[in-house]
C-alpha cells in the first residue's frame, strides 16, 4: 500500500482485519487518500477523505478523514450491510 498522510499504521491494519473478518482480500481494495488543502480542512472541519474501492465489484465508498470521523467502523458498517457487494 502507498505511504499515507492522514491515515495512520492501526488503522490500515483494523481494515485489513475487517476485509479477513468478512471473507474479502487486500487485494481486492483500492484506497486512496485525498487531502485538503489547509484553507478547506478548516472549513470542512476534515483533514480531507478517503475514497475506497472494490475491484472486484467497481463499488466505491468515500469516507471522510479528520475530527470526530471513524472511517475504518464506517468501512465495517458498509462491509457488514453489504455495500461492497459480498465477498
Amino acid at each position: 500500500m502507498p505511504a499515507f498522510k492522514l491515515i495512520h499504521k492501526e488503522e490500515l491494519e483494523q481494515f485489513s482485519a475487517a476485509l479477513k473478518g468478512h471473507e474479502w482480500r487486500n487485494e481486492d481494495f483500492t484506497i486512496e487518500e485525498e487531502a485538503y488543502d489547509p484553507a478547506k480542512a478548516e472549513v470542512e472541519s476534515e483533514a480531507g477523505e478517503l475514497i475506497i474501492a472494490c475491484t472486484r465489484t467497481h463499488r466505491v465508498r468515500v469516507y471522510h478523514l479528520g475530527r470526530g470521523s471513524s472511517w475504518v467502523a464506517d468501512f465495517v458498517d458498509d462491509l457488514a450491510t453489504g455495500k461492497f457487494g459480498r465477498a
